[in-house]
């Protein structure tokens, strides 16, 4: 039962995260909307939502308290890490590439989630590497860098670099976030990484020459951004810990292009191809045989317990 709890709370997450890309698109695409006022304003709206609804009932409000002995400085700088500056790096992409590269992120963040967890742990194991590089391949293919005509990744583009650094602060954020959502719950972790986050990316805009949002539909928008595309999938997200373990958890983030392709077909007039669906069965596959392994590896320490 908690593996089914897990895998619907991961569901939602990964849809969520996947609608980021498209709105990102559009905002910074077609509004002209900076990606560090986007970024600030997310999680502004995001942790203050969150907040008010935790806040207006007593269990809430027990839910939102913080260990005496939280270390505040790693604690901000891990959530400005994970919110803000992975925000501003997604977004910074999606204004330079297509709304599926953008998506790239998320297609590498469970190789950096397995990566940082392995660099944690001291151990590697060799049938999750062989898992997450399927599913990577995947991937590739679900977002057109791997085409009939070879490769078509969107090199010497800034974008692409932002790609990337957007999933290293996502697996730090998870890795190093897991302890903190043990500790203190997910409602109290994903609240105050939120607005740790905006604030700190507030401290920068007075220093630049940003574009906000300007019309009744850009604010729509942004407002979708916030509870959609963060409240829910981050709150899934790190409820979502409680019940898998990390690394599967992690595979679940490569269905994020997946969802993202279709969702840029239904709201920005993409089309998929039929290496995309077949993309879309690697990812399905490398998912099956991770989750797998994991559950029997799961059985085997608690029958040796």
């Amino acid at each position: 039962m908690r593996w089914v709890i897990g895998f619907v709370l991961a569901a939602v997450a990964v849809t969520g995260f996947a609608s980021t890309f498209v709105a990102g698109s559009a905002l910074t695409r077609d509004y002209a909307v900076s990606p560090a006022v986007l970024s600030f304003l997310r999680f502004l709206a995001a942790g203050g939502a969150l907040l008010a609804f935790e806040a207006a009932s007593p269990s809430g409000r027990r839910a939102l308290r913080v260990p005496a002995k939280t270390n505040w400085f790693a604690f901000c700088l891990l959530g400005a890490t994970g919110t803000s500056v992975m925000a501003w790096c997604v977004f910074a992409g999606c204004q330079r590439v297509g709304t599926a590269n953008a998506s790239l992120a998320d297609a590498l963040a469970p190789l950096m989630i397995f990566l940082a967890t392995a660099f944690r742990s001291r151990h590697v194991g060799w049938s999750g590497v062989i898992g997450l590089l399927c599913g990577f391949i995947g991937a590739l293919l679900v977002i057109k860098v791997v085409t009939a005509d070879g490769f078509n990744l969107e090199t010497y583009s800034t974008g692409d670099l932002y790609i990337l650094l957007a999933a290293l602060t996502w697996a730090i954020y998870t890795v190093w976030g897991r302890a903190c959502v043990a500790r203190m719950g997910s409602a109290a972790f994903s609240v105050w990484t939120m607005l740790a986050g905006a604030a700190i990316m507030g401290l920068v805009l007075p220093f630049g020459d940003f574009v906000w949002p300007r019309t009744p539909q850009t604010w729509g928008l942004v407002g979708v951004l916030a509870i959609c595309s963060t409240l829910i999938p981050y709150w899934a997200w790190n409820a979502a810990q409680k019940y898998l373990p990390l690394t599967v958890l992690g595979v679940s983030a490569y269905f994020t292009p997946v969802a993202a392709v279709a969702l840029a077909v239904l709201f920005r007039g993409e089309s998929a191809t039929g290496l995309q669906w077949a993309g879309t069965f690697f990812i399905c596959a490398a998912a099956c045989v991770e989750t797998h392994r994991m559950r029997g590896a799961a059985r085997k320490d608690g029958a040796q317990t």
